[in-house]
């Protein structure tokens, strides 16, 4: 399906843009950046992992890139019960990507790069192909594409890993199909708030 093909080309390229800041990490030592991980994320099935650069002694570019893939096995008996009503659905399947670029402005002078208080604004895409498998299967495609910005903080857990927390508005606009043409939901803009925490560990 075309579809797939083209979401699988966009998170190869995800992939590709954070390999290719970390393939730099060690041009400049000084300025040697962080590779970020969410370990919240496995346990809803999206896989990401992030890298900040130090552009100067204050401001920083991050990639993030990930792999969303979950399978969920449906009681049908316990999903009647819950909805009341006759369904005949028994498995949803994701599969997607996300692509995250953010710039970060840390605050405090002394404390170094990477390091304290910090404001940041990113941008955001996550595309999943749902397969929906009932009495038929259903495949259903959603895009959301969002920008906002956070207040967040970076600070030390040990000599190579540190800690990130980060909150913040944002805004997302949502965009759903079901097969290939028929669009049968498009979300306008709608205000949001992004939350965290990332571990950072240093190469």
């Amino acid at each position: 399906m075309e579809t797939t093909r083209n979401t699988w080309r966009l998170a190869c390229l995800a992939v590709f843009l954070v390999g290719l800041v970390l393939s730099s990490a060690g041009q400049n030592a000084p300025h040697r950046g962080w590779v970020k991980t969410n370990p919240f994320g496995l346990f809803v099935g999206q896989f990401q992992c992030g890298f900040e650069r130090p552009v100067s002694d204050r401001v920083s570019f991050q990639l993030t890139g990930g792999i969303v893939r979950s399978n969920l096995e449906l009681n049908t008996d316990d999903l009647e019960s819950l909805l009341s009503i006759n369904t005949s659905l028994n498995a949803v399947d994701w599969i997607g990507f996300l692509a995250m670029p953010e710039v970060r402005y840390y605050l405090s002078e002394n404390r170094g790069i990477g390091k304290g208080f910090y404001l940041g604004a990113f941008a955001r895409v996550r595309s999943i192909q749902r397969t929906m498998t009932t009495n038929f299967v259903g495949v259903q495609h959603r895009t959301a594409v969002g920008a906002g910005g956070v207040i967040g903080g970076q600070f030390t857990i040990s000599e190579h890993v540190r800690g990130d927390l980060f909150l913040g508005p944002q805004v997302k606009s949502t965009t759903t199909t079901f097969g290939e043409h028929f669009v049968y939901a498009e979300e306008e803009w709608l205000p949001g708030v992004r939350f965290g925490m990332n571990f950072c560990f240093q190469p």
